[in-house]
């Protein structure tokens, strides 16, 4: 809980209080520890995840929208055909989820914050089961609070 609260007070620092961002921090936290504890996510997240999409709204256009989230479905679906070990049900639904609320730039550096999640993990740890969906969600709200900003920041920093 003391997480949820530290984030809910980094998210109120940067972004005006609403209803919708306290419901996509809550969101978000439940997603990462449930899948932190279990690595097991079960087919009735998909209403939590509806409702997210319903009533927390994206200033993003939905053909950047759609094609970010068919891009993250083809990738991370190819990735489960062909080493159906290397990753889970739910990473493969939650990435064109995330991709499709994000659109691309957002989603780019949710991305690039959950793989740098993930290698410190395993580096932490010394274990090659990742619960990958809890850097991903590490990574999603960060994007959402400063995901443009970041996103320019690289562009610049690798151009």
């Amino acid at each position: 809980m003391k997480i949820l609260f530290l984030m809910l007070i980094i998210t109120f620092l940067i972004k005006p209080f609403q209803l919708s961002t306290v419901y996509l921090v809550l969101f978000l936290y439940f997603l990462a520890k449930k899948d932190y504890e279990t690595m097991y996510i079960e087919k009735h997240w998909i209403i939590p995840s509806f409702c997210l999409l319903y009533f927390c709204s994206s200033y993003v256009p939905l053909p950047n929208r759609v094609c970010t989230s068919l891009v993250f479905l083809l990738v991370s679906g190819g990735i489960k055909l062909i080493k159906s070990e290397w990753i889970g049900s739910a990473d493969v639904c939650f990435l064109p989820f995330f991709g499709f609320y994000l659109g691309i730039e957002r989603m780019l550096v949710a991305l690039y914050v959950s793989v740098l999640l993930g290698f410190l993990w395993i580096l932490y740890k010394k274990k090659h089961i990742l619960p990958y969906l809890s850097c991903l969600a590490i990574g999603v709200w960060i994007a959402t609070l400063k995901g443009y900003t970041l996103f320019y920041f690289l562009i610049n920093l690798f151009s």
